[in-house]
């Protein structure tokens, strides 16, 4: 990638963080698409939902603009070329943090070209790729039901499951999820198929790890010091409490 691009990403970066802190999928989209020539608007005919599609045609995300509440908001799909085999998928939620969301799609404007021919790393390879900065940010793994392991945050409120034994063969459409607590403690998801490269789940579990920590710091910052009670002054000579 050249200086110019690298400097366009940045800039785009910084818009979509501020688009990302209010909470809007719709500005989120926006943003990233005004900013990357290289990625179409397509809306369906029903105007439900748009498409950002990549120039190449083999990179999609789709937004649904007024989804349930239990509905999917994204879907992200990679393929081998316009005609070709899906590659891998993502799917996320209304409440998915739009950092995620963000830091996704950022990942594959930067690596469109490499996405289509990317090979993917087996599980196990995948797996320590992907979640080094929840190792960095303190996260531990724990194994679960076979095949399943889950890196939890430090306060327990985060986690990322990895189904090891999904079939890659299928596809499987949640062999990966991160999920959280919402600001309404709520539970929110996004989830991964099997194939994704490592590449994709790293700028998601980098975005989620930042998060989790400035979440974690916030709520320090807020917490009241626990300091002793304090025994009242003495009063000036020759006076009592009434």
């Amino acid at each position: 990638m050249n200086n110019q691009n690298t400097a366009a990403n940045d800039a785009t970066a910084q818009a979509m963080t501020a688009a990302a802190e209010s909470g809007e999928h719709e500005a989120l989209l926006d943003i990233f698409l005004d900013d990357h020539a290289e990625w179409g608007r397509w809306r369906t005919w029903s105007d439900e939902t748009t498409h950002a599609v990549h120039e190449s045609l083999a990179l999609r995300a789709e937004l649904v603009h007024e989804p349930g509440a239990a509905d999917v908001r994204w879907r992200f799909a990679v393929y081998e070329s316009p005609v070709g085999a899906r590659l891998w998928h993502a799917t996320a939620y209304s409440s998915t943090p739009t950092e995620v969301i963000g830091a996704l799609l950022l990942s594959l404007a930067t690596h469109a070209a490499e996405y289509p021919r990317m090979d993917n790393l087996n599980g196990d390879e995948a797996l320590v790729e992907a979640t080094l900065p929840l190792a960095d940010s303190g996260w531990t793994p724990a194994a679960e039901a076979p095949g399943w392991v889950r890196w939890r945050s430090a306060n327990d409120d985060f986690f990322l499951r990895h189904d090891t034994l999904a079939d890659r063969g299928t596809d499987s459409p949640a062999a990966w999820v991160l999920s959280g607590r919402n600001h309404n403690r709520s539970r929110w998801t996004i989830a991964f198929s099997a194939t994704t490269p490592d590449l994709a789940l790293t700028a998601a579990t980098e975005a989620l790890a930042d998060s989790e920590a400035r979440l974690r710091r916030h709520t320090a910052t807020q917490s009241p010091i626990n300091c002793p009670p304090q025994l009242p002054a003495p009063l000036p000579h020759g006076l009592r409490r009434r």
